[in-house]
């Protein structure tokens, strides 16, 4: 299916806490509620023992964003929250089975359902990263091109046979190289091929999901509540530090882990925010943007044009790699986030598009091998910290770029270097809770105080 920078990238715009696991799960039930074109009444849901979907579920919202869709709510609906209970009064059952046989990727949702009128459907379907679904097979039959039904669910429908101005990320490295495209055209080139729209539509889409972004740091700065989270409040404690003088005055970087922190808890406490390019590294670029936007008082057409730079940046590293923490841990989350930031602080200074992608190579060079271990299976612990680190990367490494400081490794041989580190890490620290900081004695004891009825 071809890719879309406000469906694989800029996107999508959800409520938490995951994009693999709640975004893609809400589109997966939608997409079955529209192929059963009916309520849907029955649904057996069956993941693959060693795959991520097997331990990650309940903690992360699989279960809650599928029952959300099969009653057809949007990811964006506060009643997402409570989906699995509405399903219940509704008659709707869903079962869920942890049973072979394996399946080839780690997020592979099996289902068999069955409508009101006794009409039923099996199919294959997988999360691949930031909210992306794919159609892998229908009622036993194999779906090569899952085109047409992908975009039922999806916000920007693309086209099945297009001729697009590059199909991967040599080539739109090359169209950069020489000051043959700025980066921000190139992006938008090529959104007007994959897509059915105008480029007024494109920039305004641009600008919408910035806006989104800013409301999200601003409603975690008014203060965020939700039961089933770690983390307290905590975006207020830097600045009450500063007026005691606790902490340091850092400046911009206050600023920077004041906002990136905002938003994730607007995330954590089931608020409106962009997975950009995923949930769990949601705060990157949009805590980073609202606080430098805010202190230096960009245009909106500068701000559209470091939005399409980030995207295209993003677009990059799905063509070569990709986005799921469960295939390649969070340097294929908080390691895009951060090199998409600094592609566009780089396009906000009037960094050339050489510029731009050096800024994105050596913040993503800084990066890699980062695994992903999450708390209690919570997207809340180390996300924070990770996020925070990935943003001030991020500032480091566009500053770096504009002042003359040399990449070494081009952006795409980056991006390729990301992939083969993910295909030798260990299952345990892609998103399985299965190593790292999810299983220290500290990890567990949260665990077991954060437990799921019926776990």
């Amino acid at each position: 299916m071809v890719k879309s920078i406000f469906n694989n990238v800029l996107g999508p715009v959800m409520i938490g806490p995951s994009s693999s696991h709640t975004a893609a799960s809400v589109r997966i039930g939608r997409l079955v509620r529209s192929l059963l074109n009916e309520e849907p009444l029955h649904v057996r849901v069956r993941f693959a023992p060693s795959g991520s979907l097997a331990s990650t579920y309940r903690g992360q919202g699989s279960a809650m964003g599928l029952a959300a869709g099969l009653l057809g709510l949007e990811m964006t609906d506060r009643r997402v929250a409570d989906s699995e209970k509405t399903a219940i009064e509704r008659g709707l059952t869903i079962e869920y089975t942890i049973a072979g046989p394996e399946a080839d990727h780690p997020n592979t949702y099996f289902i068999e359902s069955k409508g009101v009128s006794g009409k039923e459907i099996s199919l294959t379907a997988l999360s691949t990263g930031g909210g992306v679904i794919r159609l892998v097979s229908l009622n036993g039959r194999e779906v090569t091109d899952d085109t047409e039904y992908v975009n039922m669910v999806m916000p920007f429908p693309v086209r099945s046979s297009v001729s697009l101005p590059f199909t991967n990320h040599h080539e739109a490295y090359k169209l950069l190289s020489g000051g043959g495209a700025s980066v921000s055209a190139l992006a938008e080139n090529y959104e007007l091929a994959a897509c059915n729209v105008d480029i007024e539509k494109i920039k305004g889409a641009a600008l919408d999901v910035y806006r989104v972004m800013t409301e999200s740091e601003h409603r975690g700065r008014s203060g965020t509540s939700y039961s089933d989270r770690i983390l307290p409040g905590q975006s207020h404690l830097i600045e009450e530090g500063l007026r005691d003088a606790r902490v340091p005055d850092a400046g911009l970087i206050n600023d920077i882990i004041v906002s990136v922190t905002s938003v994730m808890e607007c995330k954590s406490s089931m608020g409106v925010i962009v997975a950009a390019p995923t949930a769990g590294s949601c705060g990157v670029l949009a805590g980073t943007l609202a606080a430098i936007v805010r202190r230096f008082d960009y245009s909106s057409v500068m701000v559209e044009e470091g939005m399409m730079a980030a995207g295209l940046t993003g677009l990059m590293i799905d063509m070569g790699a990709g986005f799921a923490g469960e295939e390649g841990g969070c340097q294929y989350e908080c390691g895009s986030a951060s090199a998409m930031t600094a592609a566009a602080l780089a396009s906000l200074s009037g960094g050339s598009s050489e510029i731009i992608m050096a800024a994105a190579s050596m913040a993503l060079q800084n990066m890699l091998g980062l695994i992903c271990d999450p708390v209690a299976d919570r997207v809340e612990v180390p996300c924070l910290g990770k996020n925070i680190s990935a943003s001030l990367n991020a500032v480091a490494s566009a500053n770096m770029a504009l002042g003359g400081f040399r990449q070494v490794i081009p952006f795409p041989e980056v991006i390729d270097a990301m992939l083969e580190v993910a295909t030798s890490l260990d299952r345990r620290y892609r998103c399985t809770c299965l190593g790292g900081l999810s299983v220290t004695p500290a990890a567990k004891q949260i665990e077991k105080k954060l437990q799921f009825p019926g776990d």
